[in-house]
């Protein structure tokens, strides 16, 4: 008796577990996407060597868009922090190399919509956690020195999916909503060619870096088996930027820039501005040669 219970009992979990599984793999449906990402910047930096052992910066890498950011890619949607902070903290390495470690943060109260009729993504704010290296290289005009940059930036990004089943048979139809976090990566390179003269340092240049996104919508999707949002590390942007350097004291210096995102992958942007104060670590000296 009690063994006939024990093969009845071990039907039933069969059974439900061939249900389940059944459930799983027929649960097809639409899914639509959106994803708030870090907005495109450029290191707050003039590319000149460090004079001193170490540094440290806060500032914006973006204060506001001039323009608000329209659709690029229409198969994508995100929402863009219009303001975003940056600080970094850099150690000089020889003569004329550094390492550093950065943050950045997108507040989701400047958050801006490209397209409005893209699904909201709600509440949470961009995090960017990095480090970076650089060098500057020394020319034959005094002054003039070309900085590179490298920098790897892993980030917590918010996004919203939201799924309908089309399969779920007898008419019934299921609904699925879902809100976290991603962790797309961004790879960024640069050069910045600067002139020093003084307490005045003039500089521009190019900086690369991807920009994470995700799909608007997708059709005949698995959304039983979420997929953080399927927000992706993205294309690579391509910005040029111009700025001043100035040395308000021996300590501490203020920098301004422009910079224009020239890819429209996913979003089209506009000018965007970039703040800085720098203060100085250690005490200075000459770079050398």
């Amino acid at each position: 008796m009690a063994r006939g219970l024990l093969i009845v009992s071990s039907m039933r979990t069969s059974l439900v577990l061939a249900l389940i599984l059944t459930a799983a793999t027929a649960c097809i449906g639409n899914t639509q996407r959106a994803a708030r990402v870090p907005h495109p910047g450029v290191p707050l930096q003039s590319g000149q060597p460090m004079g001193t052992p170490g540094a440290v910066g806060l500032g914006l890498s973006n204060v506001t868009d001039v323009v608000a950011p329209e659709v690029g890619n229409p198969n994508d949607a995100v929402e863009v922090p219009g303001t975003q902070l940056r600080s970094d903290l850099r150690l000089r390495v020889g003569a004329r190399g550094q390492l550093g470690v950065h943050y950045e943060h997108g507040f989701a109260s400047t958050s801006q919509q490209p397209d409005a009729t893209q699904l909201p993504v709600g509440d949470g704010d961009v995090r960017g956690y990095g480090m970076s290296g650089g060098y500057s290289f020394e020319t034959s005009t005094p002054g003039l020195s070309i900085g590179t940059t490298f920098e790897l930036t892993v980030w917590s990004v918010p996004y919203s999916e939201f799924s309908i089943c089309t399969n779920c048979g007898a008419g019934n139809m299921w609904t699925f909503k879902n809100h976290g976090r991603a962790n797309p990566t961004t790879l960024g390179v640069g050069v910045a060619p600067s002139y020093k003269q003084g307490d005045l340092t003039v500089f521009g240049g190019v900086f690369a870096r991807n920009h994470p996104t995700t799909q608007r919508k997708e059709y005949g999707d698995d959304i039983l088996f979420p997929d953080a949002g399927d927000v992706e590390n993205g294309p690579v942007n391509v910005l040029v930027h111009a700025g001043l350097e100035y040395a308000l004291s021996p300590q501490v210096s203020a920098l301004v820039l422009v910079h224009q995102n020239v890819i429209s992958d996913p979003v089209r942007y506009g000018p965007g501005v970039g703040l800085a104060l720098t203060a100085s670590l250690g005490g200075g000296d000459q770079p050398r040669r």
